[in-house]
């Protein structure tokens, strides 16, 4: 049962109708897991000492490729491409190919933003 002042709680299934009578479904519990491993994710990058930069940049790359953790300072994704300390371009270092390139785009257009 959902506390006074909420809709839904943990756990519901929502679903509902378009106007194109397309159905769309979500589950709470899935959503509150990802958001917790989100908070997770950032709580440990603080406690780690990782600059703010490092941070930043490991939740613009989050936001495209969903792959991606940390392994102490550095951020790793889709466990082929790793980056270290500061996080700039140069700093990503992995097997040459298509995941290494689209890392360091990611890396050089976050930087070109900031």
């Amino acid at each position: 049962m959902a506390a006074p002042g909420e809709y839904f709680s943990v756990g519901s299934q929502v679903s509902c109708r378009t106007c194109q009578e397309t159905r769309l479904q979500s589950n709470l519990a899935s959503r509150a897991r990802l958001e917790k491993e989100e908070k997770m994710s950032q709580a440990y990058a603080i406690s780690a000492g990782v600059s703010l930069d490092g941070q930043q940049l490991f939740q613009t790359i989050h936001k495209t490729i969903k792959d991606c953790k940390w392994q102490e300072k550095n951020i790793v994704v889709m466990e082929e491409v790793v980056i270290s300390p500061p996080y700039q371009v140069e700093n990503c270092k992995g097997k040459e190919g298509s995941a290494l390139s689209h890392v360091r785009k990611i890396v050089s257009t976050f930087f070109f933003f900031f």
